[in-house]
């Protein structure tokens, strides 16, 4: 028998759970009695922050109904909330749901709602209510941020301001992208699409085991019920859509990018076949201008983010298009392009295997940090493997980017030496220029005793032990 005694009950009442927009403190408070129809706007004031937020109404789930399932033992697994949202989906709606509009709803809708509610909760027209000035301001941020495309966006995918980080939105296309040569090399290789890859990837990050949107059983309307088997169904049919329609994005947004880049070094490379004229004594002072020209843009990129890693990778696909487009058209039945060709596709296949090593490389290292935790080693000696992690976490990452980085710029320079605009003889200027720009990029070295571990720039032990014994500060 219990030494506590005979315990007194209360009857359940039903209490509807929600999170505060502002302070990010879960909360709940006691549902109306009798029940406001689905839908309905309540103001909330937050116990911790004082905050007063709306909250639509919908079905009351009530405490007793989760007591019931942790006496019971069971538990119904929690969906893992998205990190990004998109704009469909957006990551939270607080903002929507202050001002009473969808989320698409269009920017004339937004202005209307913000001035129907404005003069309604105007601070000077409700002198009685002592919140009728957070309120309003809650009601001027959500159309200050609702009513911009730029931070509607932000919104959408992050979240309100106050619940990031001190540093605000991170975007992994934008972190990508600074990385991996940053705005300087954009002109040249456009954006990488392993940046979207992974934000993408972050927007679709859910459970496996979502909660069911519909009770087992029949609602008071009399609904059919879903089996598991139909949802399931239904769950793998709108999967399959989704992937179609992100393949179908990826290349379209592919081949914006390829476009854009044709007629970006279709510009550059009409300094030189716009100033040559096709006889070699005159065109060989037009070539040195060139090649200086060239020259001096990568001495300047060198020095960006992976600058020398990624010149080196542009140049030798420059070069390569350019003499295999030259052979071809200058030897018998190109026998010479054949040559080049084969050279393309083995250059290729080593890169693929050795960005495959790479990943292999950074399994094994994760593999050792678990094994690590299990065993209990030494923090000394886990920092050691996690900062080990970091090296070839980021040396896999650029092996795959400079994977994406040499396809489209293989695409890129065939569509350049196979305009249909110009004669063959301007196309084989475009060549020649194409190959002296690549031989200016091939060129550039690190400066320097840097060393092939040097190929990943971030901050270590093992990176600043590197650099202090090259002599570097």
């Amino acid at each position: 028998m219990s030494d506590y005694g005979v315990l007194p009950s209360r009857a359940r009442v039903p209490h509807v759970p929600l999170t505060c927009t502002q302070c990010s403190t879960p909360i709940e408070y006691l549902a109306p009695n009798p029940s406001p129809p689905t839908g309905t706007p309540l103001r909330i004031r937050c116990y911790k922050c004082s905050a007063i937020i709306t909250h639509h109404t919908g079905p009351v789930q009530s405490e007793a109904a989760s007591s019931s399932k942790r006496a019971s033992g069971t538990s119904t697994p929690q969906p893992r909330k998205r990190k990004i949202g998109t704009q469909e989906r957006p990551l939270e709606t607080a903002y929507y749901e202050i001002l009473g509009v969808e989320i698409t709803a269009t920017t004339d809708e937004i202005k209307k709602a913000y001035r129907r509610l404005a003069i309604k909760h105007h601070p000077d027209k409700n002198r009685d209510d002592p919140s009728a000035e957070e309120t309003f301001k809650q009601i001027s941020i959500a159309y200050q941020v609702l009513s911009d495309p730029e931070l509607r966006k932000k919104y959408n995918e992050f979240g309100p301001k106050e619940g990031t980080p001190d540093a605000g939105f991170v975007d992994p296309e934008e972190i990508f992208s600074a990385i991996f040569g940053g705005e300087r090399f954009v002109p040249i290789i456009g954006h990488i699409s392993l940046g979207k890859d992974m934000k993408d990837a972050l927007q679709n990050e859910e459970s496996d085991h979502e909660e069911p949107s519909e009770p087992p059983q029949r609602d008071a309307k009399g609904r059919e019920i879903i089996s598991p088997e139909e949802r399931a169904r239904r769950e793998e049919k709108r999967l399959r859509k989704e992937e179609r329609e992100r393949q179908i994005d990826a290349q379209a947004t592919r081949s914006e990018r390829v476009s854009l880049l044709v007629t970006e070094l279709s510009r550059k490379l009409s300094i030189y076949t716009e100033s040559a004229t096709g006889h070699p004594q005159q065109d060989a002072d037009v070539a040195n201008s060139w090649r200086q020209i060239c020259e001096i843009e990568a001495n300047e990129l060198k020095g960006e983010s992976y600058g020398v890693e990624l010149l080196n990778a542009i140049g030798f696909v420059y070069v390569s298009k350019a003499k295999h487009y030259l052979a071809t058209n200058q030897t018998f039945m190109g026998v010479g392009g054949w040559l080049h060709n084969i050279q393309g596709k083995y250059h290729v296949f080593s890169e693929t295997v050795s960005t495959v090593r790479s990943a292999l490389e950074l399994k094994q290292v994760f593999d050792q940090i678990a094994e690590a935790e299990k065993s209990g080693m030494n923090p000394e000696q886990k920092k050691k493997l996690e900062e080990q992690a970091a090296e070839k976490g980021l040396r896999a990452l650029f092996k795959g980017a400079k994977l994406e980085i040499e396809s489209v710029l293989r695409e890129t320079c065939d569509r350049v030496l196979a305009d249909p605009t110009l004669q063959s003889s301007k196309l084989h200027l475009r060549a020649e220029a194409l190959q002296i720009l690549g031989e200016a990029y091939l060129s550039v070295k690190k400066d320097g005793d840097a060393t092939e571990e040097d190929y990943v720039r971030i901050e270590t032990n093992a990176s600043r032990q590197r650099a202090a014994n090259a002599g570097y500060t």
